[in-house]
């Protein structure tokens, strides 16, 4: 905290969150982001993906040392994919997946998977399973990073 009393231009911070309580968390962020709003940059690393999703405008996901992605968080949640979980009554036919739905998880009769594509498409294609429950939704930073990570 006391790094910030000069009005500092830039702002390095590495995990600065731990050891903090909730309430001293959101204090510590509103201050960031007035020294933002004043014209500070602020880079800020952090594995709590939930913290850099509330705080910062522009994201970089490293991986091993290499940035693969670089992305306003705008971007990023828009030209992601669709976060889609479902159950059915049976089990799933082996020519269900298709390329616009990537890392599918399965157990069971519940189905999870990221889709990209048309989604009257998935709506037609999910119109041929005895459904049970579905939900679809934009991915969470996390789930985007992941994305990504497994990707490359």
């Amino acid at each position: 905290m006391q790094g910030l009393l000069h009005s500092p231009k830039i702002i390095i911070l590495d995990e600065p969150t731990g050891g903090l309580d909730p309430l001293m968390q959101q204090t510590f962020f509103e201050i960031l982001k007035e020294e933002n709003q004043r014209g500070a940059t602020v880079l800020f690393s952090s594995h709590i993906l939930s913290e850099v999703q509330k705080l910062c405008h522009r994201v970089a996901i490293i991986k091993e040392g290499r940035i693969i992605r670089i992305d306003t968080m705008a971007s990023l949640q828009e030209n992601m994919y669709l976060k889609v979980e479902l159950e059915t009554k049976d089990q799933l036919p082996e020519t269900f997946l298709n390329e616009a739905m990537s890392n599918p998880k399965i157990i069971d009769h519940n189905l999870s998977f990221m889709y990209k594509g048309d989604t009257n498409e998935l709506i037609a294609k999910l119109a041929q399973l005895d459904v049970v429950r579905i939900s679809m939704s934009e991915p969470d930073l996390e789930e985007i990073f992941m994305h990504y990570y497994e990707k490359e």
